[in-house]
């Protein structure tokens, strides 16, 4: 109270007759001694310092001596890295606001100075303006730190200068001037509006949080590529209208060039500029000196005039006994009733109040967009909901923080604190009051997210609320995480004695402390509150992640307790003391069960620390980020000189998999029979294998001539070498170590156990383990890595992409399970039956099959159909039959589709297998048996009506049926391109299957959501992008690209023609021995059918990189005499070509470049030759049963060889729309203005 005095008197100015026209600066100046004076602003100005410098430092691999080396393609301090790395930090900009901008209005109301000041001759312009810019000075002044911070980091000792760019002074400006500064003045100006009016720091806090959940919400619902300009203009952050022109830029240009200042982020700018400068100008217009905050006040009763009315006498009172109880029992009562005194505190204020209802609102709003995959949702499962009411779980952290440092300091900011200290309640009382008040506040929120997905569940018809799931992991789970955070937030709280530093204090924590990973210090016994999180599934509950989450945080909890114990001896009560006053005071009360307490919680701590620490480093193996670097460093340095040594092959697989699914524990055996197959003698073999318990004995003599138990490699030598055409046989036996309750040590688990062939060894030299940053690679003295040879390198085409140790094999296999689940395989049932307790199946192949298998085992239910005498059956968990009808659909339109245009099915047999999604959300297809995740499909929630999204359980169904011909009869050598032969042939099964389910019309929704995915992925791209045949096997470019490039040559050529193609290419190559087939040839079966005039093609989507810039520059129609319709349209095409790191050009050779330019451009458009067909498309809509439909009035390929093209056409009916390249099959970089209505 004194020191608020104190500081406060100086606001008092020297006398009533001053020149008002120099008040402002007077205010002004007056604000800024103020905070030039206070702790907090440099408390606030190092924090960002440091931030800055340590994320700067990182990101340039300052930390690279002690952990996983910073490998990058990327320049970090590009203009768009320093854009990103300003925008990581803006989060904790906003919470300045509150701290700062709020204070400097609340504090003359705060020490009730505004009564004297009011009198004082200042206009409230003087006022107002003087306030609020003189704390948006004091905000920048603190920001700035962050420039300085960020750029005195990229140049620390230990930076990786490959990585870090020349200092570029234009970039820190415009970052600040465009972005940085306007926000601030923008949100300053709603944080002093709030404030001003409310006269309540926490409402500032608040709306702090709302503004950061509502931007999170727009970006959410404005995703698609369809809502890039109205994202662009709406985000108040400004990031939407920078990655409206930056988000597809590739690493070449995101190195290179500045951010481009155009359109959209001039409007974002202006507008919001705008708001603020409205939102300001109500405070102008509303704000007066009066006394009274403004407030709402609902049902409550009016006060009415207290008169006394005893004049006439005396009265005589009998005032009742006092007992006094001072009992432990009494002070729990009276720390109850304390903590509902600051409950009710909590949430009958308006910004609690707000949040709880605005949270409730954007959690509704964002779990209609949970778990969307294509475009079309999933079920309202209790799980989902619980996933999409996770964003409000960081609100839940933030009032923590900012209502531990307000219950601490009420008493204080009431001025009733000398009143309370002066009571006889022990400070232990005070201090877990607003513990509990805090705990209640949590459960408040907790619940939150719970009525608003059981809303969000009856909204959408789903009844199956599963309120024990809910209860358990909201009340249990995910409390005791909030509940050690409010123990460090008193804690904090208490020590500081500033509730806003305080809060800022917590913020960055808990933003960096799960960032000190990247600092080497990766356990999480050394981090507060980290820790193994838990993962649900419908079909394995929580599984082993729920006792190691509870272990871990068990522990942090006891390190909580000792931190409240500590915020006792440290409670201010009394006249406030110096830190040094308030130590010595800590030491007289370490006493009693006070210092027992503290003593017998530290060593639980300590010692459930140590027990930890022991199992994971001392009893078994731990390996770091950095030493699993040097380990693959290592490894190639040591064997990579055995790459090219011959091996035997693998021709048979007879294995035995016996899964405990109660323990968790597997015992596995298997017969591998090998042939050499090359034409020389081999006297060693390069066996890897992995960590688990194993045995290995061959069937010829040999010795163990190296055994690495670090890298898992042995070599064994043979007594006679084995000659071309001999067999040897190795037994192996596999078993995992026993698990505990803090080492899982077995992929089995209870219930969906998915096991793949991995745990069997292999043969050679594995490259999978080398390092692929050639920068990483250079600084350990290592050539540069081409990842595979190139397709037309003929030595390189012994080894499939998927084995490197076997060609095709014999399989045969038996599972066994525990009597309650189905065990699988791929192969046919041959025999099943019960031993012991326990329950066994034999598969086996009838033909050969690849290296690649899997075993699976669950409570199954089990739906069979038989379809041209192919039995096809899903295995799938009780209580997820919703989509099986769609996948038993794919299954058939998939085997239908691949009969009718590659080649006949080579099995009798097709099986769908679910497994929980804590193992993946993938599905993966191996011979004739094929895992789908639970969220791949099963939970899908199709409209049927077709109008939105895609129907994936059909679609991924069909992919992954066309695997059983893109791979399991067609696989491609161990080169450059293989998997477009899997990866994209199989999507374009599935985009056809899709076309011909829904028609061509649907199909743009598709196309559009693969090209939007394809260049942004390509974005990310930290080592090369090569072309689509010559892929190094990225997602991407086979997945997205490939899809795009085969449905498009389908389009130009014919789905027949290219199908045929196709299919005498399968008929040549499947289940090829090696030397395997490449992208090479697949692409010259299909250059035999293409038209010379359609060459080009070939060399655009499949040689080179290519990616047009399409667009519609006018349209207008005319309505004719006879009816008719005449549509007259600019549009341009233009195209150019990326290198591997996306550098553009325009040409070949000197001169080929085509140009346009009119005298409005500030720059040409340039173009490589042109001489392309190119879809022209005119539109009408016709209502069909109620609804509009999209009907093509004209559509057909035009040839294009100028980039501005005008045309003019005829239609029956009144178009609506006019596209180039309407339907999106070519790859272009701003497909959004293809299309125009007119």
């Amino acid at each position: 109270m004194l020191e608020s005095k104190k500081s406060n008197s100086k606001t008092i100015y020297s006398s009533n007759n001053l020149n008002i026209k120099k008040m402002f600066s007077t205010i002004f100046k007056q604000e800024l001694k103020y905070w030039f004076k206070k702790p907090a602003f440099y408390i606030y100005a190092v924090i960002f310092f440091l931030l800055s410098l340590f994320f700067s430092a990182a990101t340039a691999g300052v930390f690279d001596s002690i952990t996983v080396t910073t490998g990058s393609a990327l320049t970090v301090n590009s203009p768009i890295g320093l854009s990103n790395l300003f925008n990581g930090l803006s989060t904790l900009i906003f919470f300045l606001f509150p701290s700062i901008i709020g204070v400097s209005i609340y504090r003359d109301y705060k020490s009730e100075m505004h009564t004297i000041l009011y009198s004082y001759p200042f206009t409230k312009a003087n006022y107002l303006f003087a306030k609020f810019f003189s704390s948006i000075l004091v905000v920048t002044l603190i920001v700035s730190t962050i420039g300085l911070g960020i750029a005195l980091g990229f140049r620390m000792p230990g930076t990786n200068s490959e990585i870090v760019g020349s200092f570029n002074l234009m970039s820190y400006l415009q970052t600040y001037l465009i972005f940085i500064l306007p926000n601030i003045l923008f949100f300053g100006a709603i944080v002093f509006a709030v404030v001003a009016f409310t006269r309540n720091i926490a409402a500032g806090f608040i709306t702090v949080i709302i503004i950061m959940f509502g931007q999170g919400l727009l970006e959410s619902l404005l995703t698609d590529p369809e809502n890039r300009t109205l994202a662009a203009i709406l985000d108040p952050f400004g990031g939407a209208s920078t990655r409206y022109y930056t988000q597809y830029w590739t690493v070449s240009e995101q190195n290179e060039l500045a951010i481009p200042i155009k359109e959209m982020i001039i409007y974002n700018r202006l507008l919001w500029l705008g708001v603020g400068v409205f939102v300001f100008g109500l405070v102008f217009k509303f704000f007066t000196f009066s006394q009274n905050a403004f407030s709402f006040s609902f049902g409550k009763k009016k006060p009415e005039r207290a008169i006394k009315s005893n004049f006439g006498g005396i009265t005589t009172i009998n005032l009742p006994k006092v007992g006094y109880d001072f009992s432990f029992l009494q002070n729990i009562k009276t720390t109850w009733r304390l903590s509902n005194i600051d409950f009710k505190y909590i949430i009958k204020s308006w910004p609690f109040i707000s949040i709880v209802l605005v949270g409730l609102i954007f959690i509704l709003i964002g779990l209609s967009e949970v778990g969307d995959l294509f475009g079309t949702a999933t079920l309202p499962l209790t799980w989902k909901m619980l996933n999409g009411g996770a964003a409000f779980t960081v609100s839940i952290n933030i009032c923590t923080f900012l209502y531990a440092g307000m219950l601490v300091q009420r008493a204080k900011t009431a001025r009733a604190n000398h009143i309370i200290d002066a009571t006889p309640i022990p400070n232990w009382s005070l201090l877990v009051s607003k513990l509990i008040a805090l705990i209640k506040m949590q459960l408040v929120l907790l619940t939150i997210i719970m009525i608003s997905g059981m809303i969000f569940q009856i909204y959408k018809g789903y009844y199956n609320f599963e309120i024990g799931h809910y209860i358990y992991e909201l009340y249990v789970l995910r409390f005791i995480n909030y509940l050690i955070w409010a123990l460090l937030a008193i804690y904090i709280q208490t020590l500081i004695g500033n509730a806003y530093v305080g809060l800022f204090v917590l913020l960055v924590l808990s933003i960096g402390i799960p960032l000190l990973t990247f600092a080497g210090i990766e356990q999480s016994i050394f981090k507060y509150n980290e820790g193994p999180g838990f993962s649900y599934s419908d079909m394995n509950d929580y599984g082993i992640t729920e006792v190691r989450y509870f272990i871990y945080k068990f522990y942090w909890l006891l390190f909580g307790i000792v931190l409240l114990i500590t915020s006792a001896l440290f409670w201010v009560r009394g006249i406030p003391n110096s830190f040094r006053e308030r130590l010595s005071l800590a030491g007289k009360r370490f006493k009693g069960i006070t210092a027992i307490g503290f003593i017998v919680f530290l060593v639980g701590f300590l010692f459930l620390g140590f027990s930890i620490y022991k199992e994971n480093n001392i009893d078994n193996t731990r390996t770091s980020s950095k030493e699993r670097e040097e380990l693959r460093v290592k490894w190639e340095k040591n064997y990579k000189k055995f790459e090219n040594y011959a091996q035997p092959r693998i021709v048979t697989v007879k294995t035995g998999m016996h899964i405990y699914p109660k323990k968790r524990n597997f015992e596995a055996s298997a017969l591998i029979t090998m042939v050499n197959k090359s034409g020389v003698a081999i006297d060693s073999i390069f066996l890897n294998h992995n960590g688990y318990p194993s045995t290995f004995k061959f069937s010829l003599e040999n010795t163990l001539v190296l055994e690495d138990t670090v890298q898992n490699f042995d070599i064994y030598k043979f007594d006679q070498k084995i000659k071309p055409g001999d067999t040897l046989t190795l037994a192996v036996t596999v078993k995992n170590e026993p698990n505990t309750a803090l080492r899982n040590n077995s992929p089995v688990i209870d219930n969906g156990t998915f096991v793949n062939s991995g745990i069997f060894p292999t043969f050679g030299y594995s490259s999978g383990q080398e390092l692929r940053d050639n920068k990483t690679r250079k600084k350990f003295g290592l050539v540069p890595n081409d990842l595979r040879p190139h397709p037309s390198d003929s030595t390189a085409l012994g080894n499939t992409y998927i084995s490197k140790d076997s060609d095709w094999i014999d399989f045969e296999a038996t599972v066994s399970t525990s009597e309650d689940q189905i065990a699988i395989a791929p192969g046919y049932l041959q025999k099943e039956w019960t031993k012991d307790g326990r329950r066994y199946f034999n598969y086996k192949m009838d033909s050969k099959i690849l290296n690649f298998y899997a075993f699976n085992s669950a409570r199954y239910e089990v739906k069979k159909e038989t379809h041209n005498d192919i039995s096809l059956e899903i295995y799938y968990h009780k209580g997820h039959e919703f989509n099986l009808d769609r996948m038993m659909a794919g299954m058939k339109a998939s085997l239908d589709y691949g009969e009718a245009n590659f080649s006949p099915y080579q099995h009798k047999q097709a099986r769908i297998i679910e497994f929980p999604k804590t193992l993946g959300t993938f599905a993966q297809s191996f011979p004739n048996t094929i895992p789908f995740s639970e969220t791949i499909g099963f939970i899908a929630d199709v409209d049927d009506s077709g109008e939105s999204g895609v129907d994936y359980p059909f679609a991924v169904t069909v992919h992954e049926v066309a695997h059983q011909w893109w791979a399991h009869q067609v696989i491609g050598a161990d080169v450059l391109g293989a998997t477009m032969l899997s990866e994209s042939m199989s999507e374009y099964v599935s985009l056809k299957v899709l076309e011909h389910q829904q028609g061509k019309s649907e199909m743009r929704k598709f196309l559009k959501k693969a090209l939007d995915d394809y260049l942004l992925r390509r974005t990310l791209e930290r080592k090369r992008e090569n072309a689509l045949m010559y892929n190094d096997g990225q997602g991407y470019i086979h997945y997205q690209k490939g899809s795009l490039v085969f449905y498009a040559l389908s389009d130009y050529i014919g789905e027949k023609t290219l199908n045929n193609a196709l299919k005498k290419y399968v008929e040549k190559v499947k289940f090829q021995e090696a030397p395997y087939t490449t992208s090479i040839d697949m692409v010259n079966h299909i250059r035999e059918v293409t038209p010379d005039s359609l060459q080009y093609v070939i060399k655009d989507m499949f040689e080179t990189i290519t990616l047009y810039r399409n667009r519609i520059v006018d349209a207008k129609t005319t309505e004719l005499d006879n009816g008719k319709y005449q549509v007259d349209i600019e549009f341009e095409v233009s195209k150019y070509r990326n290198d591997e790191k996306g550098k553009r050009y325009y040409g070949e050779k000197v001169g080929d470049t085509l140009s346009y330019k009119t005298e409005k451009m500030k720059k040409p458009i340039l173009s490589v030759p042109l001489a392309d067909y190119i879809d022209i498309g005119i539109f009408t809509e016709e209502e069909e049963d109620g609804k509009k439909k999209e009907v093509a009035l004209y559509f057909k390929k035009h040839k294009i060889t100028a980039i501005n093209n005008k045309i003019t056409i005829i239609v029956d009916k009144k178009p609506t729309e006019v596209g180039v390249d309407p339907y999106n099959k070519l790859i272009d970089t701003q497909s959004d203005d293809n299309r125009r209505k007119i």
